[in-house]
């Protein structure tokens, strides 16, 4: 512009303008007048008299990004003409929202963080139309929200302010599954505590107690072999009783029969020597006392040649 042109036009037609900072440290140069629509700016500018030049930018919110200043400086400009009519402005408006969920979720924030109440309420509207009749998982579908919330918490009773039935039968229902749920909860506690229950002995408690705190799979098995080798050492020991016992029974008996043999081998001897000696021996009358009498000698001799025939 030429300097004959910009000596034409008037210092009133000159519209001001101030500089805004975005989150993402971008520096802008908007109108004062549609930039003062928002209350936050408003109050940086007549409070503080940031925004006047470039390094004196007003810093906005960090929610406020460059593409939903945009967006608010549009809404700005056109509501803060004067002489609109209502169904001017509803139509506009209506038209505005077209957009896609997220961008009316950063919009709505970013209305937010700037003050500016029409914007938020007009967004607001509209996100609540959206998730009208929607169930829980479908919302959370809808703005990608995370499932933090568990089985219990998502059976929470609902606020009733207007005595609604449909709310109370609601309740009623949740308040049952929360009650089925703790059961399940109390059942699946039972099952695991009786998974858990220590069927270790006195012996393998003392020894954890002591500080002998192995596994106890390794104790069952070492208190298991020693077990077995005691029973085999005692099973041993019974057999050599037992073997001792036979040998000293076959000992006895032996000795007893070789008593017996022997004593019957000398009675035998002793018979049989005796039986020799007298076998042996001849009598003849030499060997008959001399001191007999004769007459009666001769009686016996008588007697005996008798006897002979």
């Amino acid at each position: 512009m030429s300097e004959i042109d910009m000596a034409v036009i008037k210092p009133e037609m000159m519209k001001p303008y101030i500089w805004l900072e975005t989150s993402d440290g971008s520096i802008q140069q908007v109108e004062q007048e549609i930039a003062m629509y928002c209350p936050l700016i408003c109050q940086e500018i007549i409070q503080k008299g940031m925004g006047s030049s470039k390094s004196c930018a007003i810093c906005l919110p960090q929610r406020v990004s460059p593409v939903t200043l945009s967006l608010i400086l549009d809404y700005c400009r056109f509501h803060q003409v004067p002489g609109r009519s209502n169904k001017e402005r509803k139509s506009y408006d209506e038209k505005f929202i077209r957009m896609d969920t997220k961008r009316l979720c950063e919009l709505t924030s970013a209305a937010d963080s700037l003050q500016l109440k029409p914007l938020v309420d007009l967004t607001s509207r509209a996100l609540a139309r959206i998730i009208e009749g929607k169930s829980p998982e479908e919302i959370r579908e809808i703005f990608h929200l995370p499932d933090d919330l568990t089985e219990e918490e998502k059976l929470e009773p609902l606020k009733n302010t207007t005595d609604d039935p449909r709310i109370r039968l609601l309740n009623r229902l949740y308040a049952k599954k929360r009650k089925e749920l703790r059961e399940r909860e109390r059942l699946k506690n039972v099952e695991v505590e009786e998974e858990h229950v220590d069927e270790r002995s006195v012996d393998d408690l003392l020894s954890f107690i002591n500080g002998n705190d192995g596994d106890p799979k390794e104790v069952k098995t070492s208190k298991n072999k020693k077990k077995n080798r005691r029973k085999k050492e005692q099973q041993q020991k019974n057999s050599s009783l037992k073997e001792a016992s036979e040998v000293n029974k076959e000992v006895n008996g032996q000795s007893i029969r070789h008593q017996s043999a022997e004593a019957d081998r000398i009675a035998e001897t002793s018979n049989s020597h005796t039986e020799d000696v007298f076998a042996h021996r001849e009598f003849d009358d030499g060997d008959i006392d001399d001191g007999i009498d004769p007459a009666l000698k001769e009686k016996i001799d008588s007697i005996v040649a008798v006897a002979d025939h």
